[in-house]
């Protein structure tokens, strides 16, 4: 897996970027935000990345934090949403925002989103809501919900299911919310046995 690209920036488009490295150029899909974050041409820039392989096609995806990517991984997660579709929602808000709408409810929010239909919606708002609120509906901050995205994907592939893993996460959020992403793994293990 490709965890980030470095390099000089070549090409910056409003949707997509190349990165030389080392006389490589990269194609990767942005976001708005990240577009707006970008340094500008023939200067060094480092993106996260997402690689997706599907039968027609390899991409990349780039994000400037783990915050846009993991939401980006939650919505991909959701049956019939793609790399390419997630990319468009997360182009036309910004995380924040985002989450502000899930947590929310606000499905005619949501279907303004280029490629989100109100059925699309509200399974987005069913499947996500509760990543971004505690069991009392308090919102959680993306900065919690990036360390738990973390540990979530650490113990997916330890091979725990989903609804377990989801479970344990929110108990440990409970009670040790200051914990730090590798904690909330051990934690978890020692739940999970």
């Amino acid at each position: 897996m490709i965890e980030y690209i470095y390099g000089n920036l070549i090409i910056k488009e409003s949707n997509y970027c190349i990165i030389d490295v080392n006389g490589i150029g990269y194609r990767i899909n942005i976001t708005n935000n990240a577009f707006d974050r970008l340094s500008d041409i023939d200067n060094k820039v480092k993106l996260l990345i997402y690689f997706s392989v599907s039968e027609n096609s390899q991409d990349l995806f780039g994000f400037f934090d783990n915050v846009e990517r993991d939401l980006f991984l939650m919505l991909i997660s959701i049956s019939g949403i793609g790399p390419k579709t997630a990319i468009n929602m997360l182009s036309s808000v910004t995380p924040e925002e985002f989450k502000d709408r899930l947590i929310a409810g606000e499905v005619k929010m949501l279907t303004m989103i280029p490629g989100i239909g109100p059925k699309t919606a509200r399974r987005i708002i069913v499947e996500l809501k509760d990543k971004f609120s505690d069991s009392d509906g308090n919102e959680l901050p993306l900065e919690n919900n990036t360390k738990n995205m973390d540990a979530y994907h650490a113990l997916q592939s330890l091979g725990y299911p989903s609804n377990k893993i989801n479970y344990i996460l929110n108990e440990i959020f409970k009670s040790h919310s200051d914990l730090e992403t590798q904690d909330i793994i051990k934690k978890a293990l020692q739940l999970l046995k």
